[in-house]
């Protein structure tokens, strides 16, 4: 099994903070076919939560292989 990596960047590190979300966005389920450019969406209560997936990286180090994902925020097409 693959172990999913969830990375922030700064501005979505810090709008996560500013909610109280940092700890359930970087352990969002998240496998391996999500691809960047789609959209996150972290509902709660009070209002929906959402980042971009912003690039895919595979981390590979002796017999584990992990990909990391990287969200942005705010969520916004990327450019081509």
């Amino acid at each position: 099994m693959r172990k999913t990596i969830i990375a922030l960047t700064d501005s979505a590190r810090r709008y996560a903070d500013g909610h109280g979300i940092r700890a359930e966005v970087t352990k969002l389920d998240l496998d391996a076919e999500c691809l960047a450019g789609d959209i996150v969406s972290l509902e709660r209560e009070e209002m929906p939560h959402d980042f971009v997936i912003l690039r895919r990286r595979w981390v590979i180090s002796g017999k584990r292989r992990e990909i990391e994902i990287t969200l942005d925020h705010p969520a916004r097409p990327l450019r081509v």
